[in-house]
């Protein structure tokens, strides 16, 4: 556009230049034809000489707005190469960051697992032996077994080898004690502790014994005092998965020896 209007206003002084160059008065003092006709074209060419003049405004008007478009266009792109480099760099960083593979992941009980509670920590160990990371985790899978159930009605005279049901769940990691046959069944391999309460009253006493598939790998006695009392014994046993335990009353008893509840439990969980 702007070429545009150069060349037409070189048309345009060229025409004037012309008419000039041309006798502009005749010899008997009139004005010359050709100056008029200059003159003629002149003011033809003026109002198309403004416009194109307003257009070359307009356009260098257009031309800076754009330069500024560009210069902002230029401005954020810098800012978003900055930006990546800086993301490039956290993400490098973060991959220093990760375990390597020489690390191994052990899992240890917790403390609080020897007490039936369920708990695991894993640790991620190099093989340096330094330690990276320790996570506390709790879980209910297989690996980690416990329950403890209480009596919470009173077994009036039970005979002899009255299965005792502790009917009351506290805890059941797995869900491997019965509360309706008293029955725990294992269902990993390993060593396993057990431990029970028998409450009696008065001078009533009675002998409990801790059975495994039908032997007895431990007994109690409970009560034979003046007030009440509470027996308790516990055993630690190797069980295979299918293995049955529980607690059942002997022949050696008192007559009329009754179980009172609330202080009477049973509870047992997985050593290792």
């Amino acid at each position: 556009m702007a070429r545009c209007f150069v060349f037409t206003v070189c048309v345009l002084i060229l025409d004037v230049s012309f008419g000039l160059a041309s006798p502009s008065m005749v010899g008997d003092g009139s004005t010359d034809p050709v100056l008029l006709q200059v003159q003629r074209l002149l003011l033809k060419h003026e109002a198309q000489i403004e416009a194109l003049q307003k257009e070359n405004i307009r356009l260098a008007e257009k031309s800076l707005t754009l330069e500024g478009e560009v210069k902002f266009l230029r401005e954020k792109t810098v800012s978003l190469e900055e930006k990546i480099v800086t993301l490039e760099d956290k993400i490098t960083s973060l991959e220093q960051d990760q375990p390597s593979a020489d690390e191994t992941e052990i899992t240890t009980p917790c403390p609080e697992e020897s007490n039936g509670i369920d708990g695991s920590r894993i640790t991620r160990q190099p093989k340096d032996g330094v330690k990276k990371m320790s996570k506390r985790v709790d879980s209910t899978t297989d690996s980690i077994i416990a329950f403890q159930a209480i009596l919470t009605h009173t077994i009036t005279d039970p005979g002899t080898d009255h299965i005792i049901k502790f009917d009351k769940m506290v805890t059941n990691i797995g869900s491997h004690y019965n509360s309706q046959t008293g029955v725990f069944i294992c269902p990993v391999v390993g060593v396993y502790k057990f431990s029970w309460m028998i409450y009696m009253i008065g001078s009533q006493y009675i002998y409990t014994e801790l059975v495994r598939n039908g032997e007895v790998i431990g007994s109690s006695v409970s009560g034979d005092t003046a007030w009440g009392s509470t027996g308790s014994a516990s055993a630690i046993t190797m069980l295979v998965p299918g293995d049955s335990v529980w607690v059942r009353v002997t022949g050696d008893r008192s007559g009329g020896a009754d179980i009172h509840p609330t202080h009477t439990m049973f509870n047992g969980f997985r050593l290792h």
